[in-house]
């Protein structure tokens, strides 16, 4: 009687998943362990991150003189921006004097009269007096002034265009004052839609690089982003050691006598013990990175699909290199050393260590190389280009593509080398 090998392989991966799911201590090193040490080095970098962010302020004097909605619209973006420690004064004479005396990096003057100019589209000043003592600081306060006028000066730049433009049509020269604001209004709100969809995918976008061409290090707001993946991925591959210590046990039994003794190609023996293990990197991503999303609010991306398809190409190669580790070991108890001590230089190489905010898949130089080549290197890859940089399953395809290379190497070596009896 012909035995069907996917029945085979589905049942004992189904056996596989019973054994191991009530293996207590299995469960606390692949599931326990990293969320212990995601939550200890997540909420440390959080808080120092935090800290550090919230310790730089530059205190800068400001004096509102304009009367119309362009100044207070101004005043208003100012008091939003947390680095700015602002001090409102009545006249230009106290903010200089405070710049004189270094009370305050810089001072910012919006002058009479400014609503009025800019809706007139005549030249106007904001003054931006600089303590030259803090240049450096007067510099960025600068840059942050261009950024806070651009959008209020291109309203007034709108308006005014759209006003020269309704002037020539007679329905509009016949109308009265409010259907005249009704027409400005109704136009200015189309042209500002047209403007923030160019401004949220623009036609020339920049790209910031390092002196060796390398993008410039992103650290995330939420630093979990960062660290829970680093340890998941760090402690999925822990089943190397106890997939190839499980595969040998049973042959040194002999139930691997007696499945071999059933008509069924070799292959689906090691198959389902890689479903086994693959269901439960998949069940230990699940359970982690739904915690951290519950718990610290943890962006899972915009692309479900792709963080599934990384999870399932990642446990894929992790049980791969189990299935590897048992073909070059002669016993369980070195399958299991042989794995863990793999499991530790390779989460080493491939950037798992997550205690510093500029981990080593992204620090540059030879090192962010050799992550490259490593399985774990390519799953933090593909996790923080989900995660951080908000891409999409086409960016991932590439490192879904070398996880998937590398479980098959891993398949194929393991399937040439293991010994059955």
């Amino acid at each position: 009687m012909k035995t069907n090998p996917l029945r085979v392989t589905f049942a004992s991966a189904w056996k596989d998943i019973q054994v191991i799911f009530t293996d207590v201590g299995f469960l606390v090193v692949v599931i326990l362990l990293p969320s212990i040490f995601s939550i200890l080095f997540g909420t440390i970098n959080q808080r120092s991150l935090d800290q550090s962010r919230a310790s730089i302020t530059f205190p800068v004097a400001l004096v509102n003189q304009d009367s119309g909605p362009y100044g207070e619209q101004i005043v208003k973006i100012l008091e939003s921006i947390d680095v700015l420690d602002l001090t409102n004064l009545s006249t230009p004479e106290e903010a200089e004097q405070q710049v004189l005396d270094s009370q305050v990096v810089a001072a910012v003057l919006i002058p009479a009269g400014f609503t009025n100019d800019v809706d007139a589209y005549q030249p106007s000043k904001l003054v931006v007096k600089v303590d030259r003592t803090q240049q450096e600081y007067g510099s960025i306060v600068t840059g942050i002034m261009q950024e806070v006028v651009s959008p209020v000066v291109l309203v007034g730049e709108l308006s005014y265009g759209i006003r020269a433009i309704l002037s020539e049509f007679e329905p509009y020269q016949q109308a009265d004052e409010a259907a005249k604001r009704g027409f400005e209004a109704q136009s200015l709100a189309v042209n500002m839609a047209q403007v923030q969809k160019m401004q949220a995918d623009p036609w020339v976008k920049l790209q910031a690089k390092t002196s060796e061409g390398k993008d410039l290090v992103v650290v995330p707001d939420n630093i979990f982003t960062m660290v829970v993946p680093s340890f998941t991925v760090m402690f999925a591959f822990f089943i190397v050691g106890a997939l190839g210590a499980e595969l040998l046990k049973e042959r040194q039994e002999g139930s691997l006598r007696r499945l071999m003794a059933a008509p069924i190609p070799r292959w689906s023996i090691i198959i389902g013990k890689m479903l086994a293990y693959l269901v439960v990197v998949i069940f230990q991503v699940t359970l982690i990175f739904g915690g951290a999303n519950l718990i610290f609010d943890m962006p899972l991306g915009d692309s479900m699909l792709g963080l599934v398809l990384i999870t399932i190409s990642m446990g894929l190669a992790a049980t791969g290199l189990g299935m590897l580790v048992a073909s070059i070991s002669k016993t369980d108890r070195q399958a299991d050393t042989t794995g863990t001590l793999l499991g530790f230089i390779m989460a080493g190489l491939g950037g798992c260590f997550a205690f510093s905010v500029i981990p080593l898949y992204k620090a540059g130089g030879t090192m962010q190389t050799i992550t490259r080549f490593i399985p774990q290197g390519q799953a933090l890859v593909a996790y923080d280009t989900l995660l951080i940089q908000g891409k999409g399953l086409v960016e991932v395809l590439p490192h879904i593509g070398a996880l998937l290379l590398f479980a098959l190497v891993f398949f194929l070596i393991a399937v040439w080398r293991f010994k059955f009896e």
